[in-house]
Order: structure tokens, then sequence, then C-alpha cells
């Protein structure tokens, strides 16, 4: 009984910080929503891909809000934009089928409220050390980095 608490307990440490690594988040400063989606877009297509039409997850929680006993919003703006990149859906697939659940990539762009001048972006890195996984965590900071680039200042972080 000791020995499965312990190594529940080691699983438990090594999984903690890997979960934190997973969500990245980019704040643009100063910066409009508008303009900042505008940039996203530009810079997925920059990369030779087209973003599906937007989930309106903001607007979403706004209508759910009321039924929920929420009224309080928690984005003034807030979409996810997703996108697929052939080669790599294909190098994940192959190294792994069960990859199939990282596709399509995606990034959240929002505001929150009492925030003017701040955009975010956040988006989950693939799993893994695989050279698929890596590809696509290099297009997603690729696609953060332009967005910034060509929206106002920001900061990367876990």
């Amino acid at each position: 009984m000791l020995r499965r608490a312990a190594l529940a307990a080691l699983l438990l440490s090594c999984l903690a910080p890997a979960l934190a690594d997973e969500i990245r988040q980019l704040s643009i400063e100063p910066g409009r929503y508008a303009d900042a989606r505008e940039a996203l877009v530009d810079a997925i297509e920059g990369e030779g891909l087209i973003p599906s039409p937007p989930s309106r997850f903001g607007d979403m929680l706004a209508r759910t809000g009321q039924a929920l006993d929420q009224p309080d919003p928690i984005y003034a703006d807030a979409e996810v934009l997703h996108f697929c990149s052939a080669r790599i859906a294909w190098q994940l697939a192959r190294e792994n089928p069960l990859n199939i659940a990282q596709c399509p990539l995606a990034m959240a762009i929002f505001t929150l409220p009492g925030e003017p001048g701040r955009v975010r972006l956040a988006w989950r890195r693939a799993v893994g050390s695989s050279p698929g996984a890596t590809a696509a965590n290099a297009l997603l900071e690729r696609i953060a980095r332009h967005t910034s680039e060509n929206a106002g200042r920001s900061s990367i972080r876990n």
C-alpha cells in the first residue's frame, strides 16, 4: 500500500510541471482587439494555413451566463481560431495515431473587462517531444510572435 502511495505521489509530482507547460499565453500591450485579431489571422495565413470560422467563445458564455447564474462576463472579447498544417498533422499521426486529439491546432484571442489596451493570446502546446510535437509547437510560437510583432508589444509566458 505504501509503495502505491509513493508511486502515485511521484507520478503526480512529475505531472504537475508538465500540465503547467501545456498552455502558453502572450500579452499584447498596448493593443486593440481588432488589430490583434487581424494580425493573428494574417500570421496563420502567412504560414500557408487557412483558419476555420472562429469559435465565438465569449459570446457563448455571455448567452449562457444568465441561465447558469453567472451574470458577470469573464471576457470582453473572446474567440478561438482553429487551423491545420497537413504536414504537421501527418507527422503527428504517423508518430502516434492518438495524436488525432491534438488536431487541429488552435489559438485563442481575448480581452478581459477592466484591462483596456491589453489583448491576450493563449494556446495549448502539443504534447510530447516528438518531431511532430516540436514542429507543432514551433508553428504556434511563430504565429504568436508574428501576431505580436504586427499588433503591439508583447511578452510570452507559460
